[in-house]
């Protein structure tokens, strides 16, 4: 893994943040994950716009020489793997505002996934998403409840909120499919706005809706989305095999094909 850490001016190469900044003491920061493949940050702008947006929304100062800067370091870094960006709240009290936050960034060498579908199961423990599905540091339930999943022997669970609503799987967003519609979970219900869950809904007919328990029970198809799976169909929920999968390979395929192409839309 290489990482790197803003110092006013440029990056440079940092194993950890102080151990004063908020976002290690209190979880006070912001992230985007990307995967850089080919000398190329798959879906650069808008991993940057949602960024800045998240700052936006935050109070966070916008970061955008550092994320300019960042584009080149992990394009020039020559390693084919997942990366990520964080933007901290920087040293101060809990109560303080953020002026001076820290931006820091890794990335570790991985291979591409080789399974062509996964396995899901529920967690039934409420998911309290922070400030609609920002997608911050406080990660820790999201974890606790992938190495539930993990152990029980299944790839991914489905996390629920506390009004009983689908919120997303544990480190991806999830979609589902009813006969010829295409449902997805509400960003009201707490889901995080994706880039690759932002490719599907312009490439097909996607409702947004607040989803229950029953709507993926009686799911056709289930398939997941994040930066680094792409897009990954769904076998098995809760060891029950799903009907005939269409939909989700088939945009796998055509995320695929635009990634060996390295064109962006």
């Amino acid at each position: 893994m290489k990482n790197w850490l803003w110092n006013g001016s440029a990056f440079a190469p940092a194993a950890t943040l102080p151990l004063s900044d908020r976002g290690f003491r209190y979880g006070m920061s912001l992230f985007e994950s990307m995967r850089v493949w080919n000398g190329a940050i798959e879906f650069w702008p808008q991993h940057q716009q949602r960024l800045l947006t998240a700052c936006g929304e935050r109070d966070f100062p916008m970061p955008e020489t550092e994320l300019a800067a960042a584009g080149r370091i992990l394009e020039g870094s020559g390693i084919n793997g997942f990366a990520r960006i964080y933007v901290t709240a920087g040293d101060g009290s809990p109560a303080s505002p953020v002026t001076a936050p820290r931006v820091f960034l890794f990335i570790e060498p991985r291979e591409p996934e080789r399974e062509d579908c996964w396995t899901l199961c529920f967690h039934d423990e409420h998911c309290r998403p922070l400030f609609g599905g920002l997608k911050t540091a406080n990660y820790w339930f999201n974890s606790a409840a992938l190495a539930d999943s993990r152990a029980r022997g299944f790839d991914e669970a489905v996390l629920f909120n506390d009004l009983g609503e689908v919120v997303s799987a544990c480190c991806a967003n999830l979609f589902v499919v009813q006969g010829d519609r295409i449902l997805t979970p509400a960003r009201g219900s707490g889901c995080r706005a994706g880039v690759i869950r932002e490719w599907v809904i312009k490439r097909r007919k996607v409702e947004e809706r607040r989803l229950r328990r029953e709507h993926v029970v009686n799911a056709d198809e289930i398939f997941l989305t994040n930066s680094w799976l792409g897009v990954m169909p769904i076998a098995t929920l809760e060891g029950r095999p799903l009907g005939p999968r269409s939909i989700g390979p088939k945009l796998a395929a055509e995320n695929e094909r635009q990634r060996e192409s390295g064109a962006e839309e």
